[in-house]
């Protein structure tokens, strides 16, 4: 005799369930390109206040509902923030403003010297859609570790100059706030492939807030 209904049909409904919302939660893999990290497993970052080029509190959560590339760096830098920043502007104007859409966040390392006003005028010079982060060091540290970025400040000159030795790389985070990818000195090319990829994932008839203001929410 066969044996039946071995599983209660609520249970089996809520596995059925399960598994179609796990499908959902793991997208579809990105391509292995040179100097690109992917994320096998999509991580996701635990929210962050900081403070905006403009003076105002900004969590990272806000930012969600399209994909972000984020840069850990510092005004003062020489070279590395300013290569970095540039193929960022490079990649966003590119294919007709479809790049447009991703928000690019820049998150000081230098809080001591990177205050909003300052933020606010580097970043002009860039794109007035690039957006700065900045904060205390020690919550700015607690930050970069969610991402497995570090930055060290180095001793101070005779005139009270320091560098910092900090993470070259930029971060692909998914409209969902979840990590995907990492790019460590990419072709502009490379980054655009990736991005356009985590871009297409982004859910049809979702609200997407301008790159420079504050998401908002329906009551």
């Amino acid at each position: 005799m066969a044996i039946r209904n071995l599983v209660p049909a609520p249970l089996l409904c809520l596995m059925m369930l399960a598994a179609a919302a796990q499908a959902d939660v793991m997208p579809p893999p990105l391509p292995a390109l040179e100097r690109v990290t992917v994320i096998p497993v999509p991580k996701s970052i635990a929210d962050f206040t900081l403070t905006d080029q403009d003076g105002r509190p900004r969590a990272f959560s806000s930012l969600r509902g399209a994909p972000a590339l984020v840069f850990f760096g510092f005004t003062h830098c020489p070279d590395v923030c300013p290569a970095a920043l540039t193929k960022l502007k490079l990649l966003q104007g590119s294919a007709g403003g479809v790049f447009r859409a991703v928000r690019v966040v820049m998150i000081s390392v230098d809080g001591e010297r990177d205050t909003p006003a300052v933020m606010k005028r580097y970043l002009a010079s860039l794109s007035p859609d690039f957006i700065g982060l900045t904060g205390n060091p020690r919550a700015v540290a607690d930050v970069a570790a969610r991402f497995a970025a570090v930055a060290f400040k180095g001793q101070p000159d005779g005139t009270g100059n320091y560098d910092f030795f900090h993470s070259s790389q930029v971060f692909l985070v998914d409209a969902a706030g979840r990590l995907r990818a990492s790019f460590s000195d990419a072709s502009v090319e490379d980054m655009a492939t990736v991005t356009r990829m985590v871009l297409g994932e982004q859910p049809a008839g979702s609200a997407v807030a301008s790159p420079g203001s504050p998401r908002t929410r329906s009551p």
